[in-house]
């Protein structure tokens, strides 16, 4: 499995090399590889905490769950993911002003998303990691905290100059990705791989988008999630 993420991120690295070094405009050369190296290393330290290894390590973690928080469950964990982009939908409401307009972000959005989600179930059913719980082989990594980190990265690539929403985005996805194992559903190692694919993936997706459309009205926001799918209209 370590070596499955290392291939993957390599080629993305490589990629972005790559798109840099050409002279067309299909790729920002300001999101250029430093810009990775946060969800790199995300990933790096999730892989190296995997089963018994690490410090922590993921066996670390669930044994002192299973200590000190055994009877923890909550549903708050679905519904929190959203709240980055419901900020991202609130500040838009108010006309705080965006790095894209409304349609921009919206197929930012949705393709980020689907970017993210779809690494994480590849490697969800290639890699069919037991969840702590037991219950399904299908742990690694996590879609919820992907999903989380994906909507707090593009609040954080709208609003850059306001350091304040943006890292309070990253804080409620991790929030999230702490109540996914409180939960006993994922390992730290899910986690932290997720986190660290979400961020990636938009950032990603943010270097090659297009930018064709002009418009600034409302209209509708895909919002995507692991089991769940829909849209948000804004005004």
């Amino acid at each position: 499995m370590k070596y499955l993420i290392a291939v993957l991120f390599s080629l993305l690295l490589f990629k972005t090399q790559a798109q840099q070094a050409d002279t067309s405009a299909f790729y920002n050369k300001k999101y250029g590889v430093k810009s990775y190296i946060i969800p790199v290393v995300f990933i790096a330290y999730g892989l190296s905490s995997f089963d018994n290894n690490g410090f922590p390590s993921s066996k670390a973690v669930s044994d002192f769950r299973n200590e000190n928080f055994a009877s923890f469950n909550t549903s708050v964990d679905d519904y929190l993911v959203f709240a980055p982009g419901l900020i991202v939908l609130g500040l838009d409401a108010f006309k705080v002003k965006s790095s894209s307009n409304f349609a921009n972000q919206s197929a930012i959005t949705a393709k980020s998303v689907i970017l993210s989600l779809g690494v994480v179930n590849i490697l969800k059913y290639s890699t069919q990691v037991m969840r702590p719980d037991n219950t399904t082989e299908n742990s690694f990594p996590s879609g919820h905290t992907a999903f989380a980190f994906t909507l707090a990265e593009v609040l954080h690539q709208e609003f850059k100059d306001k350091p304040f929403v943006y890292i309070s985005g990253y804080t409620i996805a991790t929030a999230a990705g702490a109540m996914r194992i409180l939960n006993n559903r994922h390992w730290f190692t899910d986690v932290m791989v997720g986190a660290g694919i979400g961020m990636a993936a938009t950032k990603l997706v943010y270097a090659t988008h297009q930018y064709k459309w002009k418009m600034n009205k409302g209209g509708f926001l895909p919002i995507i999630g692991s089991n769940q799918a829909g849209f948000i209209y804004q005004f």
